[in-house]
C-alpha cells in the first residue's frame, strides 16, 4: 500500500511538471531538468566507471542495464538510497526481448519516410554508429521541450530534443532488424543552463548488434563515456507519457547525485 501511494504522488507531481512546461513554451527550466553533483570531481570525465550514490526522502526506483550495475540498496529513517556503478556492466546478461523489435505509435515501421531513411544506412561493421550520425544530421535544429514526437514527424520537420534523436534513432534501427530501447534518466554535463557540473534529464538507447548492447546516443555520434549516464527507466514508445516517464522526469527534482572515488 505504501509503494502505491508513491506511485500516485510521483505520477500527479509529474503530471503537474508537464503541464507547466507546455504552458511555458514546452522548455523546462534547468531546476526540474538538473540534479548538481555532490563531491564532483573532474575525474568523473577520465574515467571508465564511475560510483554515485542516489539518495532521497521517496522510494528510488532505478534499473540495471548493460551499462549500470545496482551494487546496494538502503532504506533508513525514510531516507531511500542506491548505489550504482556507472560504466560497462559485464555481468548484464538479459538478451533482447520480443517488445525490443516490435513497431509502435511512436516508431511507426512502416511509414514511408522512416522506410527511406533506413535506406540510406549502408551495410558497414557497425551500422549502429551510421544510424547516430544519420540522424545527428538530420535533426538539424536542436530544441528543448515536450512531447515525444513520432518519428515520420521528427524526420519531416528536422527538429527535436535528446527525445527525438533517441525515438528516431530507435524507429531506423527496428526496421533495420536490430533490437534497440528508449532509456530515460540522466546524463552528467559540465555546464547546462547556467550551472555547472551537473547530471541533466536526459533519454538515449541500447542496441543488441553483434551479440552485444551497444550505448546509443544521436546527440553525440561517435565514442562515449558510459560512466557520465544514469538510467532511471526504459520507455515503451507506446504512448507519449507512460507511467515510467512521468515518474522519471518527478523523481529528477528529488534526487541527490554524490560521486563516490573507488
Amino acid at each position: 500500500m505504501k509503494k502505491y501511494y508513491f506511485i500516485s504522488a510521483i505520477t500527479f507531481t509529474a503530471i503537474v511538471l508537464v503541464c507547466f512546461i507546455h504552458v511555458h513554451s514546452q522548455n523546462m527550466p534547468s531546476a526540474f531538468s538538473t540534479v548538481s553533483i555532490k563531491n564532483f570531481t573532474p575525474r568523473i570525465w577520465a574515467e571508465d566507471f564511475s560510483l554515485y550514490m542516489i539518495t532521497s526522502e521517496q522510494e528510488i526506483l532505478l534499473i540495471a542495464t548493460p551499462y549500470q550495475t545496482i551494487l546496494s540498496t538502503k532504506n533508513n529513517n525514510n531516507r531511500h538510497a542506491v548505489l550504482i556503478k556507472a560504466g560497462k556492466n559485464k555481468d548484464y546478461a538479459q538478451l533482447p526481448l520480443n517488445k525490443d523489435i516490435k513497431d509502435t505509435r511512436l516508431l511507426q515501421l512502416t511509414h514511408p519516410l522512416v522506410q527511406s531513411y533506413a535506406k540510406k544506412i549502408k551495410a558497414s561493421s557497425n551500422i549502429v554508429n551510421e544510424v547516430e550520425q544519420l540522424i545527428y544530421t538530420t535533426i538539424e535544429t536542436k530544441t528543448e521541450g515536450i512531447p515525444i514526437i513520432p518519428a515520420p514527424v521528427i524526420l519531416e520537420t528536422k527538429k527535436g530534443d535528446c527525445t527525438e534523436h533517441a525515438v528516431a534513432a530507435i524507429a531506423l534501427l527496428r526496421t533495420l532488424k536490430i533490437p534497440a530501447r528508449a532509456v530515460v534518466g540522466m546524463i552528467a554535463a559540465r555546464e547546462y543552463a547556467g550551472r555547472k557540473n551537473v547530471f541533466v534529464f536526459h533519454m538515449w538507447a541500447e542496441a543488441y548488434y553483434n551479440n552485444a548492447w551497444i550505448l546509443v546516443d544521436a546527440t553525440r555520434p561517435g565514442a562515449k563515456k558510459p560512466n557520465l549516464y544514469i538510467a532511471l527507466t526504459y520507455h515503451s514508445l507506446e504512448t507519449e507519457m507512460p507511467l515510467e516517464f512521468l515518474e522519471a522526469m518527478a523523481a529528477i527534482q528529488n534526487l541527490t547525485v554524490t560521486y563516490l572515488s573507488e
